[in-house]
C-alpha cells in the first residue's frame, strides 16, 4: 500500500484527504498552509482540524520550502506526495522526497487553462472546468494526467457554484482513479504541449466593474469575482459598492444613460444601463457592510473627466491659498 503525504490549504485539498482516507490509503501526514492572512486565501480550511479527526500527523507551514518541512516531510517517506490548494512553488527537492513523485490538481481541461486563478477564469468564460489530476514537474501544470472528470459552467454559475462542481468532480476523479492507483497502476498519459493556453493572475482590483462593457460582460465579471472571490466592485457616492450577485435582463425595452439605475424592484434589486443591455444586481453593499440607498436616476462609477476637473479645482484653490 503506498505511502502518502497531503499538502494544502483549501476545500479541495480537505476533499482528496477525505477520499484518500475513505479508500484506506495510509496518509502518512498532512502539512497544512497557515497564511497570515487566511482572508486572502479563497476557500480556506484548516486542516488540523480534519487531520485531528482522522488521526494523521500534521504539520503547519507558511513557507513550504522551509528546511524545518523538507526534513519532516522526508522523515515521513513518503511513496506519493498530493500537492493541492496552495500557491507556492515546491523547489525540486520536494521531486525526489517521495518514491513515485508528486501529484498536482488543477481544475481545467489540461492542457487548456494552465496557471493562476482558474476558477475565476473558467467562471468568468463560461467555459469547461475538470477536476484533473497529474504528475508534477519543473512546468506549470503541463505534467502527464491520470485522471479527469470534465464539466459545464453554466449561465447562472457563480464562482462558488464552479467551485462546489469542482469538489463534485474530484470525488468522480477520484472513484475511478484510486481504486486503479491501490492495484498499483501507474499510468499517466502526457498532456498535448500543441494545444495548451495559459491563464494569467487576477487580483482584487480585476474586479472593478466598468459600465462601458456589455452586460453580458459584467453579469460574468460579477459571477467570477463573487465568493470566495473578494468581490466585483464599483463606486457610488465616493464608497465602494460590492456587488455578489446579479442576472441579465432580456425582455424590458429600455434605454438609459451608461451607469444610471433605470428600475427599482420591491425587493431592492436594481435594474442598471450598461454599455450594451441591461443588468439586475440583486446583492449589494458598500464596503463598510452597511446597506445602499440607492435610488431611480442615480449613477454608479466615475465620471472619469468630470472627477478630474474637480481635482484640477482644488489644487488650484489650494495653489492660490
Amino acid at each position: 500500500m503506498y505511502k502518502i503525504l497531503v499538502i494544502g490549504a483549501v476545500n479541495s485539498t480537505a476533499q482528496i484527504i477525505r477520499k484518500l482516507a475513505e479508500y484506506n490509503f495510509e496518509i502518512v501526514g498532512v502539512m497544512g498552509n497557515e497564511p497570515k492572512d487566511i482572508n486572502k486565501v479563497s476557500g480556506w480550511v484548516d486542516l488540523s482540524a480534519l487531520s485531528l479527526s482522522l488521526a494523521i500527523d500534521y504539520k503547519g507551514f507558511t513557507k513550504i520550502n522551509d528546511q524545518e518541512n523538507l526534513l519532516w516531510a522526508t522523515d515521513r517517506k513518503p511513496d506519493i506526495i498530493f500537492a493541492v490548494g496552495f500557491s507556492q512553488l515546491l523547489q525540486e527537492e520536494w521531486f525526489s522526497i517521495s518514491k513515485l513523485g508528486c501529484i498536482g490538481f488543477h481544475p481545467t481541461k489540461l492542457p487548456l487553462g494552465r496557471g493562476r486563478a482558474p476558477l475565476a477564469w473558467i467562471t468568468l468564460e463560461q467555459s469547461y472546468g475538470s477536476a484533473t489530476f497529474f504528475l508534477m514537474g519543473k512546468g506549470a501544470d503541463d505534467g502527464p494526467v491520470f485522471s479527469q472528470s470534465i464539466f459545464k459552467v453554466e449561465e447562472n454559475d457563480d464562482a462558488r457554484a464552479v467551485e462546489e462542481k469542482i469538489l463534485t468532480n474530484i470525488d468522480l476523479a477520484l472513484d475511478h482513479w484510486l481504486p486503479e492507483l491501490k492495484k498499483g497502476f501507474w499510468n499517466p498519459i502526457p498532456q498535448c504541449e500543441h494545444l495548451a493556453s495559459y491563464y494569467g493572475i487576477r487580483k482584487p482590483e480585476d474586479g472593478l466593474i466598468n459600465w462601458n462593457d456589455d452586460a453580458h460582460y459584467i453579469n460574468r465579471l460579477v459571477k467570477a469575482a463573487s465568493r470566495p472571490h473578494p468581490g466585483a466592485y464599483t463606486y457610488f457616492k465616493d464608497e465602494k459598492l460590492f456587488i455578489w450577485s446579479c442576472h441579465l435582463e432580456k425582455d424590458i425595452q429600455f434605454k438609459g444613460v451608461i451607469g444610471r439605475v433605470l428600475l427599482k424592484a420591491e425587493n431592492g434589486e436594481l435594474l442598471i444601463q450598461s454599455g450594451e443591455g441591461l443588468l439586475w444586481i440583486e446583492e449589494y453593499i458598500l464596503e463598510d457592510d452597511s446597506s445602499a440607498n440607492i435610488k431611480v436616476g442615480d449613477k454608479l462609477g466615475y465620471n472619469i473627466e468630470d472627477e478630474i476637473y474637480n481635482i484640477k479645482t482644488i489644487l488650484k484653490q489650494l495653489q492660490s491659498e
